[in-house]
C-alpha cells in the first residue's frame, strides 16, 4: 500500500497536494513521488499535507519544488496555516473528511482532533 496519496488541485497555486495516510515520513517515499511527478511531466511547486505524521503542528504542511525529475532538496519549506489560502485548507479538510478509515487507523490525533477534522468539512 503507498504511504502517501496525490491528489489534483484545481485553481491554485499547487497543482498536486501529496497528503499522509499513515504515521511514515516523507523521506520514506519521496522517491516514489518523485517517479510518480515525472511520469506526469510535472514541474513546479507541490504542497505535502502530513496531517497523519506529524499532527496539528507547524510541520503539518510543507512545500517544495518539483524540477520535473527531483525535489529541490533546499526548497522544502514549511507553511504555517495563515500561508494557505482557505480553498486549499478546505481541500485538506475534505480529503481526511471523505477518508474516515485513514483518520480512525491514526494514533497520533486525539478523538477531539478527529472529530475536528471532520467537522471543518460540513
Amino acid at each position: 500500500m503507498k504511504k502517501y496519496k496525490l491528489e489534483t488541485v484545481n485553481g491554485n497555486k499547487f497543482k498536486y497536494v501529496s497528503f499522509s495516510v499513515d504515521y511514515s515520513r516523507p523521506e520514506e517515499y519521496l522517491a516514489d513521488i518523485e517517479r510518480e511527478l515525472s511520469r506526469k511531466k510535472f514541474e513546479g511547486s507541490i504542497l505535502f499535507d502530513l496531517l497523519l505524521c506529524n499532527g496539528f503542528n507547524s510541520q503539518r504542511y510543507v512545500t517544495s519544488y518539483f524540477d520535473g525529475k527531483n525535489f529541490q532538496l533546499e526548497s522544502f519549506s514549511e507553511l504555517g496555516d495563515t500561508d494557505l489560502d482557505n480553498d486549499i485548507k478546505q481541500f485538506t479538510f475534505k480529503f481526511y473528511a471523505s477518508k474516515n478509515e485513514l483518520l480512525e487507523q491514526s494514533n497520533l490525533l486525539s478523538k477531539a482532533q478527529k472529530f475536528l477534522v471532520r467537522k471543518m468539512y460540513q
